[in-house]
C-alpha cells in the first residue's frame, strides 16, 4: 500500500528538496509520514501524478 504515492514523494524531494515535498503535501492533502499506509488507488495516484507534474514540470517515473 502506498509504494507508488512514496515514490512521488522521493521523486519530488530529489528534484526540490524538503520544500517541493512539503507542497506536495498540501495538494495531495496526504502527508509523506502516511503515504505509506494509503491505497494506491487510481484516485490517490492521479491526484499525485497532477501534483508532481505541476510542482517539477514532470512526470514521476514509475509510477
Amino acid at each position: 500500500m502506498g509504494s507508488k504515492l512514496l515514490q512521488c514523494y522521493e521523486f519530488v524531494e530529489s528534484k526540490g528538496g524538503m520544500q517541493a515535498k512539503m507542497r506536495l503535501a498540501m495538494m495531495t492533502g496526504i502527508a509523506s509520514a502516511k503515504a505509506a499506509g494509503e491505497a494506491d488507488s487510481d484516485e490517490n495516484v492521479e491526484k499525485f501524478k497532477a501534483a508532481v507534474k505541476e510542482i517539477t514540470g514532470e512526470a514521476p517515473p514509475g509510477v
